[in-house]
């Protein structure tokens, strides 16, 4: 009921609907000053003027009334400094330790209740798979009312202040969660491994090449005091939001946070937020290779790039999104035009912006037993006929077509998506200097700006874009461990599958 674990791994290479986190989710949004709240005008059908601003002591808030069709409020609350923050020695994995502890420990105000969040909570909050997570930037807790009753809100915001400040890491409390993080990293490490394999080769020295918190050492024997020492230091005003997204009149909410946190005090001088490491461009290799037994079978060219800033006004970022939307689309649909029986999946192309560290352009290939050679040849054939001759013009305008339709059926179902995943996306938005674009203004948006993007825009963007990284081909198959040198077997596959010297892999 309360199985609280981090969202680690990037489903890459799932079915993925051409939608980059930088799009639908994410926009530009001017932080307000110290001690204000200020209502943004989001122009929705389903959502009034969002309100979002900062305490006194610098911990921001962000509320979103909205209609919807639930009984209650989502109430999110997201602690800047995930396991990048882990930089003393013995703290590596320790943020994942707090977020469990914080399910399991008693508090200062009830200091027998080794339970006290989630006894309390059930009174007010709905049960879910999963209310908490810890990556390498910030660690998560998001919950959903029962009801609408301030009370009742005001309760679980008060519990999560409890969280913030007040835990006691007793003793038994702590060894009880290590047997579960310790649990939790088990059952993952194959995909951590997979994973941070996958992002040493293509983003070396990224935030999620250097953490190593998913596999820590560090967690069955970190002390109590080295525990409490973290806790105290990233659980502090300015690394924290709270996010309350629902049916709700935002200035009684915002009351009701400044009641509960409102005399949190912040620490004197302001520290400086730590600066997140980029990858290493000159560490990038144009070939790599996985042959674990036990892996997965797939081929993947991607390139990075650093993570763009925010986009210098709502405009600009609208249009941003939309031509990742519409190239990621048209992709999608040339690579499915190629293996037209393959199913949904098999093939893709994603765009991820930012959530990893880094602005990520991937295309993959999901292939079956001893089929490597032929899904590398086919992506590089599909890369390099976009580098010559780029998007065909039946091509572009049928990606813009299935984006109109994709971005109506969004703003037709905007009531229908929930309260927790929109108080998701506003915190990402948020910590990311961003503004929240609805489906119906990015429709409207697309219906404007479409007519005017032609398929020589989307050649553009590809130069732009794909031309200023660095191509990295990976191949992941436990059949490679037959291949006496998997590197030179990958480049000739790819090489010998195209003419122009200009797109031979080196």
């Amino acid at each position: 009921m309360w199985n609280n674990g981090k969202a680690v791994l990037l489903s890459i290479l799932a079915p993925l609907l051409a939608y980059s986190s930088s799009g639908l989710a994410q926009d530009r949004v001017a932080p307000p000053s110290s001690g204000s709240a200020e209502p943004v005008d989001v122009p929705a059908s389903d959502w009034g003027s969002l309100l979002i601003g900062r305490l006194a002591n610098g911990m921001r808030f962000a509320i979103l009334p909205r209609q919807g069709h639930e009984p209650g409020v989502a109430l999110l609350m997201r602690n800047e400094g995930g396991f990048i923050a882990e930089r003393r020695p013995g703290e590596r994995g320790l943020a994942h330790l707090i977020e469990h502890v914080v399910f399991h420990s008693p508090t200062t105000g009830s200091p027998d209740d080794r339970d006290h969040f989630t006894r309390m909570g059930l009174q007010w909050t709905f049960p879910a798979p999963q209310v908490a997570t810890t990556n390498w930037r910030e660690s998560n807790f998001f919950l959903s009312s029962k009801t609408k009753d301030m009370g009742e809100i005001g309760n679980i915001l008060g519990l999560l202040r409890e969280a913030a400040t007040d835990l006691t890491f007793r003793a038994d409390t702590v060894d009880g969660e290590r047997i579960s993080v310790m649990r939790e990293m088990a059952d993952k490490k194959l995909g951590n491994e997979i994973y941070a394999s996958y992002i040493r080769a293509i983003a070396p020295g990224s935030p999620n090449d250097r953490v190593e918190a998913q596999n820590s050492d560090d967690v069955p024997v970190a002390s109590i005091e080295t525990i409490l020492a973290l806790y105290q230091r990233l659980y502090r005003p300015k690394n924290m939001m709270i996010v309350v997204v629902g049916n709700v009149k935002p200035t009684d909410i915002r009351a009701l946070i400044e009641k509960r946190f409102g005399d949190w005090k912040r620490e004197r001088p302001f520290t400086r937020s730590a600066h997140y490491p980029m990858y290493e461009r000159s560490r990038i290799q144009p070939i790599s290779f996985s042959a674990l037994p036990q892996g997965r079978r797939s081929a993947l060219v991607t390139v990075v790039l650093p993570t763009p800033a925010p986009p210098s006004s709502r405009d600009r970022q609208a249009r941003d999104d939309l031509m990742d939307l519409i190239v990621a689309r048209a992709i999608n649909l040339r690579l499915a035009s190629l293996q037209p029986a393959s199913s949904p999946g098999k093939v893709g192309m994603f765009i991820e912006n930012g959530e990893q560290g880094q602005r990520q352009i991937m295309l993959w290939d999901n292939f079956t037993e001893g089929r490597w050679e032929p899904a590398v040849a086919g992506l590089r054939r599909v890369t390099c006929d976009l580098t010559t001759s780029g998007f065909t013009v039946e091509e572009w305008e049928a990606a813009k077509r299935d984006i109109i339709a994709d971005l109506n059926r969004r703003a037709t179902d905007m009531s229908k998506v929930a309260n927790v995943d929109l108080a998701k996306d506003l915190s990402h938005a948020l910590a990311d200097g961003r503004n929240l674009i609805p489906p119906d203004e990015l429709l409207r948006d697309a219906q404007n700006m479409l007519p005017r993007i032609d398929a020589r825009s989307g050649n553009k963007w590809w130069h732009q874009q794909w031309g200023s990284g660095v191509e990295h081909f990976r191949v992941e198959a436990p059949e490679l461990a037959k291949v006496p040198d998997p590197v030179v077997s990958i480049r000739r596959a790819a090489n010998d599958a195209i003419g122009s010297p200009g797109c031979k892999v080196r």
